[in-house]
């Protein structure tokens, strides 16, 4: 999420942050609605080809590792950017979280009707000093919505770039809890911390040594399977719990 999604927060509130589709793009009978520039921008990118583009690249990366019938958590799925591809695979069961409630609330309401109960989105109403300062639990504290060892594949798409390093170690630890043994995650780091630093930043952005990285995600119990290389400006890793 960019900076500038917390203004947004900031302006509207979650209260009466606008849910209304995009006008020029209205919903059609058997396609996931597009949702506007506001919940786009507060969410992931507001520029409407970036959000597909960058939604296809990660839809086509998380394909490629999925085995047969998968669950899917996404963690960080904002308004649908990326389960609106997966949406696509009628064998895709998918768990979608967030901690901005709008776009929790206007993804239940556009993939409801056409997904059912194959498709379920949850928010966490998780503290960030950035994003969410009124929220009311603690990052190092948060349980992921799923029992141990029943994930197929955990998304992370641009979530460790915004977590302090013990928020860090927890979502490892708790991504390595529910996957199943075999299971994998895929996840995106900025990798350009200041000379001698292995984890530097704020909320805004965490810039993570990548073999640092990598040794956090061991000692969660994850190893390091492949590199992935660059996803729109993020290094991308598949990691799989052994």
């Amino acid at each position: 999420m960019p900076p500038e999604g917390a203004i947004l927060w900031q302006q509207f509130g979650a209260g009466n942050f606008p849910l209304d589709n995009e006008a020029a793009w209205p919903a059609q009978p058997h396609s996931i609605a597009i949702p506007n520039r506001a919940m786009r921008e507060a969410s992931s990118v507001g520029d409407l080809d970036s959000f597909f583009a960058i939604g296809e690249a990660w839809g086509h990366t998380v394909t490629r590792f999925l085995p047969a019938d998968p669950l899917v958590m996404d963690i960080g799925c904002g308004c649908g950017k990326l389960a609106r591809f997966l949406y696509l695979n009628p064998s895709v069961r998918y768990i979608g979280v967030d901690l901005f409630r709008p776009a929790i609330e206007w993804c239940q309401r556009e993939f409801a009707p056409l997904a059912g109960d194959r498709f379920r989105f949850e928010h966490f109403d998780g503290i960030s000093t950035v994003y969410n300062p009124s929220g009311t639990v603690k990052a190092t504290e948060y349980r992921l919505p799923a029992p141990d060892k029943t994930v197929d594949v955990v998304v992370c798409a641009s979530l460790f770039t915004h977590l302090l390093e013990p928020e860090c170690k927890h979502y490892l630890s708790e991504i390595s809890r529910v996957l199943r043994p075999a299971g994998r995650a895929i996840v995106s780091i900025h990798t350009q911390p200041p000379a001698r630093q292995r984890f530097a930043g704020d909320a805004r952005r965490i810039d993570i040594a990548e073999p640092y990285f990598c040794e956090l995600a061991q000692e969660a119990g994850l190893e390091l399977k492949q590199k992935l290389g660059l996803l729109y400006g993020q290094c991308a890793l598949l990691l799989e719990r052994p």
